[in-house]
């Protein structure tokens, strides 16, 4: 990495990542759109709502780092598909809980699957099973140590 004066220059690790996320969520998706018939981001929220048992538009908008608003959108598309049901947050009448129907349920594990052999094509001939254990490590160093900061303009502070 270019260093000047004792400085990284970070630039290129950016350039480099947003790439390959760009070029990752790209190949995901279209193997999830095939495969299951949803885009990868619907998919996505479906993930949280399988990982979280019952929860809130909140939950998945924070588990995604989206805005709410485009959370909700999500969750209205995913409804309408049949993969996910509302009801009234009795702690809570002004929200509502979600779960994922019978259908939902099916189409997450077949998702996974299909998401696994993509990325396996992808990371199994540039990686070894340690170097992609630490890039994962590496990765969520890297955002852990900003979710205080991220976490705070959520909040309004």
């Amino acid at each position: 990495m270019d260093t000047r004066a004792g400085q990284t220059n970070f630039y290129p690790l950016f350039s480099t990542l947003t790439r390959l996320e760009t070029e990752l969520w790209d190949a995901v998706d279209a193997r999830v759109r095939q495969e299951c018939g949803l885009p990868l981001g619907r998919f996505e929220a479906m993930v949280v709502v399988s990982s979280l048992g019952t929860c809130r538009v909140f939950d998945i908008a924070s588990a995604l780092a989206i805005t709410v608003g485009g959370a909700s959108k999500l969750v209205d598309r995913v409804e309408a598909a049949g993969y996910c049901s509302r009801k009234i947050n009795p702690g809570d009448r002004r929200s509502s809980l979600l779960d994922l129907t019978e259908e939902g349920k099916a189409v997450v594990a077949r998702g996974r699957a299909v998401i696994e052999a993509e990325l396996d094509n992808w990371f199994t001939p540039a990686l070894s099973p340690q170097e992609t254990a630490t890039l994962l490590d590496l990765l969520a160093r890297l955002r852990s140590a900003q979710r205080p900061s991220l976490d705070s303009k959520a909040d309004g502070q």
